[in-house]
């Protein structure tokens, strides 16, 4: 079934793709600073610890992200429904951009065919 949700997440999908991986990624403070605050403010009990995307459609996928930093700000802070909104008395500028870098840092997994226990026997 194809959810209002799940067509966000493919369209966040499409959008990052089409921008590639040249979004700046910050330095290892920033990125760890980042994490802290993935985990902090929940958003891995949705995306996952490393935005691999929730059990049962719970969150998108959201790593590896190439969302520029503007448009995710305002994506978290006016979300689709079925996500919580974080305005600014809550998460700030700055920690939004930390959690961006993170979420940026993340390399994209490898594929099911590159992995020797999904594949099946011959």
């Amino acid at each position: 079934m194809n959810t209002p949700l799940r067509s966000i997440g493919w369209g966040l999908a499409l959008l990052a793709a089409s921008i590639g991986s040249a979004a700046a990624q910050g330095n290892a403070p920033d990125v760890e600073h980042g994490r802290e605050f993935f985990m902090k403010n929940g958003c891995y009990s949705c995306h996952g610890t490393v935005g691999q995307g929730g059990d049962r459609g719970a969150g998108p996928r959201i790593a590896p992200m190439a969302m520029p930093p503007d448009a995710f700000k305002t994506f978290v802070r006016n979300p689709p429904e079925a996500m919580p909104r974080f305005d600014e008395r809550f998460v700030s500028d700055a920690d939004l951009e930390a959690i961006h870098r993170y979420i940026t840092s993340l390399p994209k997994g490898r594929s099911a065919k590159d992995i020797t226990l999904l594949q099946a026997p011959r």
